[in-house]
């Protein structure tokens, strides 16, 4: 019986795989109070919610930034955005049905998939609510208050600081907060004000676009001969501390007004969160929740808005530190490149990008944490320079899910996904035993081929070697899947499953990435006519790792397609 609801699981949803995992994970119990072990779950709600309201305040206070600092209104010279376009029940309709469909929910509990459950008899109130909120620019009290799971980070469960809030918000609120999203990426593409360094939640942009944008911009520098240094930013509670005078501060400038700005003000004020907690006593499930408490600070967790609100307040930080640095960002990821070709101006001018950083966090909420900010540094001169003071100098670091190296050789990253992976083989023997073809597959795609593709167009044309090691281990999933024997073939259980190699993964990535970059063809630089016309322009360039970025070996590989 556990067999197949096992496969079944795996068949339906390979994610279902985690919430397997998670079904055996210690509950919260005991926690320790004031030197005092509480254990009663309506007295453990009560004092993480404490905690967890005051924590934004505590940080700030912790750090000697206990008042913001209200900057004045830039003027704005593109099309204001005074009041919201209004609705209609079809668009209402096609929102409700693109969440996704899950039984989680928050403190109304109505799940999304009750929602479309019933939505022929729902979606037309709920447009008339939602109207009634972009006309009145008020958001409904009722959609305000949050549901909060605490969930173990790392340490010793009994402590309080060990736990992270996992918030969730009302399903209707996250309708209507999709919908002006709409709204919003309409009036920024409008005025051009999507942020170029930011990749974080902004539409056709994502963790490896950044990262792509960090890597080329180095061996860019790199292939010019200058020595490079990337200082990886760490942000203490990002999304909790905001100001909300500061978010309506930095919304105006962005050209909202009238009603639009009366919405988002409505929309963060007046918020509260209760502390809820699931224990298994005994066989038995009990429920426990806390009172509400305020939440004064931050974009709301857990919501649409929330990260999109974080993107356009700091959406000025790259004018603010000007030609000092070039800053590549997702969300409050954020990582400050400068370079140069003499030693003491790139010490210079990295020290002067790291305090224009700390003075901008300062001047914004924004905590600098020193102590887990990461310096490295790329190039011939590397071993000459110093880092800024505090800042922790290494030779390679994990960033955005990738760990980059100095030499950028993604030796480390290929390390460490060889490791992942032969995890996932030890797991993929245990499903062969339990689970049938198609479950098999779903859990290979789950388990090993999506750490296979995530960074593949970066570290795949590291080298050859690299690759080498991560087909070794394919070849060996793919022996298990196929039941063969060690020195077996398996070429026709790639072909049989319908599965890449990594070698092809990274060829038809890569290419992939070349031709939706828009790069300059043979036609646009040359005016006389080739039989290669449409082929992509291939740069000159000095050094062999130029041969490496994502645009140029993609670009090679694209040439070379009949």
């Amino acid at each position: 019986m556990k067999t197949l609801l096992l496969s079944q699981v795996i068949k339906l949803k390979p994610s279902g795989m985690l919430l397997i995992v998670r079904e055996f994970q210690e509950k919260t119990g005991q926690i320790d109070v004031g030197g005092k072990i509480e254990e009663d779950p309506d007295r453990l709600c009560e004092h993480f919610n404490i905690f967890f309201s005051n924590i934004a305040e505590q940080t700030l206070l912790q750090n000697n930034q206990s008042r913001a600092v209200v900057m004045s209104d830039s003027s704005f010279l593109g099309t204001t955005l005074v009041e919201w376009r209004l609705t209609s029940s079809r668009e209402v309709f096609n929102t409700i049905m693109s969440l996704k469909s899950t039984s989680s929910s928050g403190i109304d509990d109505v799940s999304s998939k009750l929602l479309k459950f019933c939505i022929s008899e729902v979606f037309l109130p709920i447009t008339d609510i939602i109207n009634k909120s972009l006309s009145q620019g008020i958001f409904p009290s009722k959609l305000k208050t949050s549901k909060v799971y605490p969930l173990h980070k790392q340490g010793s469960k009994k402590e309080l600081q060990n736990f992270r809030p996992i918030s969730l918000v009302p399903t209707i609120s996250k309708i209507i907060e999709k919908i002006i999203l709409t709204r919003i990426h309409d009036h920024l593409k409008l005025n051009n004000l999507l942020p170029d360094r930011q990749h974080g939640f902004i539409p056709g942009r994502s963790t490896t676009s950044a990262f792509t944008d960090l890597i080329e911009h180095i061996i860019d520098n790199l292939d010019e001969g200058n020595t490079v240094t990337s200082v990886f930013l760490d942000l203490s509670k990002a999304f909790d501390c905001l100001g909300h005078s500061l978010i309506i501060n930095k919304i105006k400038s962005l050209g909202f007004e009238g009603t639009a700005v009366k919405w988002f003000e409505s929309y963060l004020t007046g918020r509260e969160q209760v502390v809820v907690i699931k224990q298994n006593l005994d066989g038995i499930e009990r429920t426990a929740r806390s009172g509400p408490l305020a939440v004064t600070r931050g974009v709301p967790q857990g919501s649409v808005l929330g990260p999109v609100l974080f993107v356009l307040f700091t959406a000025d930080l790259p004018k603010y530190l000007g030609n000092i640095s070039y800053p590549v960002m997702f969300a409050d990821d954020t990582v400050l490149v400068t370079s140069g070709n003499a030693v003491e101006d790139l010490d210079i001018r990295t020290f002067i990008s790291v305090s224009m950083a700390q003075q901008y966090c300062s001047n914004n909420d924004l905590v600098f944490n020193a102590a887990k900010t990461k310096y490295l540094a790329s190039g011939r001169l590397k071993e000459y320079l110093t880092e800024p003071p505090d800042l922790q100098r290494v030779d390679n670091t994990k960033h955005l899910g990738l760990t980059l190296d100095q030499g950028l050789s993604w030796s480390n990253h290929t390390d460490q996904l060889c490791s992942r992976l032969s995890s996932a083989i030890f797991a993929m023997k245990r499903i062969k035993s339990i689970g049938t073809p198609i479950a098999l597959k779903a859990a290979y795609h789950a388990l090993f081929e999506s750490h296979v593709r995530y960074g593949i167009t970066l570290w795949g044309s590291s080298s050859a070697g690299n690759l080498h090691r991560v087909l070794v281990l394919q070849k060996r999933v793919m022996r298990i899947m196929a039941g063969l024997q060690p020195q077996e073939s398996c070429r026709e259980a790639f072909k049989s499953f319908e599965i890449l190699t990594v070698v092809s993964i990274y060829i038809i990535e890569v290419i992939t990435h070349a031709s939706r970059e828009r790069l300059p063809r043979v036609r646009d630089v040359n005016s006389y006519t080739t039989r290669r016309a449409n082929d992509i322009s291939l740069p000159a360039h000095r050094t062999a790792l130029y041969t490496k970025k994502p645009s140029y070996s993609g670009a090679r590989l694209f040439n070379m397609l009949p």
